[in-house]
């Protein structure tokens, strides 16, 4: 089996065009200033963060942007195992000064995708909260024309938190089964107070054919039926 990259060119259309979508209103969630910089992150682990942090970088080189990949999951990084990569230097000894941006980053085999690696941090907190690392997102910026950065779950850490202050945009990923309502009241109360700009919520592992209904619903003038979980008020 290929890396991500290689799983992602051989993906039904269906997929490719729901994250082009996903692209496309990133693009327009800010027209005037732009979104040049997004974290990715989740409430609960395993929702497809990291896999959505991929995905959306690859599809931003398709629309000619010079995009950077950084992994700033210093609890559990994934990333390099994603994309079958394992430089040698990465996010910490960056931000350390030991090794300057441009020699830590490496290119992958999709053209206008780098890469920038992280390994597990002892204080991420204190660490990406730093003065050193809003220079350095600037610094990046200087070379990129978008950086994503894929961060821990919200529901225990505030890695995510910490960086939404320091970015245009924060996406929020769910999945249905996995997402826990009151941790994500709680995780939105997190961002909302670092004053994050969140730009939307991707709704991971949707069937097809539920999107197919959903058009199918809207051309016959039905509402969608489609069943949401929600907590019952008591009757007083």
């Amino acid at each position: 089996m290929g890396n991500i990259i290689t799983q992602y060119h051989a993906e039904r259309a269906a997929f490719k065009d729901s994250i082009r979508t996903l692209r496309t209103n990133i693009q327009f969630a800010d027209i005037d200033n732009g979104i040049h910089s997004l974290v990715i992150t989740s409430i609960m682990p395993s929702e497809g963060k990291s896999l959505t942090s991929v995905t959306l970088a690859i599809s931003m080189t398709e629309y000619g942007k010079r995009t950077l990949l950084v992994d700033a999951d210093c609890r559990r990084p994934s990333l390099a195992g994603m994309l079958k990569q394992r430089p040698s230097v990465g996010l910490p000894q960056v931000l350390a000064g030991t090794v300057p941006l441009l020699d830590a980053i490496v290119a992958t085999n999709q053209e206008g995708l780098f890469f920038l690696d992280s390994e597990t941090l002892a204080n991420p907190v204190e660490v990406l909260s730093s003065k050193r690392c809003s220079d350095l997102i600037a610094e990046m910026r200087q070379h990129f024309d978008m950086i994503i950065f894929d961060t821990p779950p919200l529901c225990s850490f505030i890695e995510a938190a910490v960086l939404s202050t320091k970015v245009d945009g924060t996406v929020l990923v769910i999945s249905p089964g996995v997402t826990d309502s009151d941790k994500a009241v709680e995780a939105l109360g997190q961002l909302k107070k670092a004053n994050a700009k969140i730009l939307g919520v991707v709704l991971n592992g949707v069937a097809d054919n539920y999107i197919s209904d959903y058009y199918y619903r809207r051309k016959k003038g039905l509402k969608n039926t489609n069943p949401v979980i929600a907590k019952k008020s008591k009757k007083k």
